[in-house]
């Protein structure tokens, strides 16, 4: 789990810093940030001692979701 933790933390990371520098369409601004936000949720040092009595799992998991949904952002509304 903790492997899927850092490729995940690292491809977001990564993402959400090239939206940020070359911010080319709607709603992307909310897209990097959530990328981001998504990097600093798997990023394993930064929760190595469970501070909020998640597990590691369920903060993995929670991010996948969040990645698997990105898609309904550019749905017309």
């Amino acid at each position: 789990m903790a492997i899927i933790g850092w490729i995940v933390s690292t491809a977001a990371f990564l993402a959400g810093l090239a939206l940020r520098q070359d911010l080319p369409f709607l709603l992307d601004d909310r897209i990097s940030n959530g990328l981001l936000f998504a990097a600093f949720l798997t990023f394993p040092p930064f929760w190595a001692g469970k501070p909020l009595g998640i597990t590691a799992g369920q903060r993995i998991m929670a991010c996948l979701a969040m990645l698997l949904t990105l898609p309904v952002l550019f749905l017309p509304s």
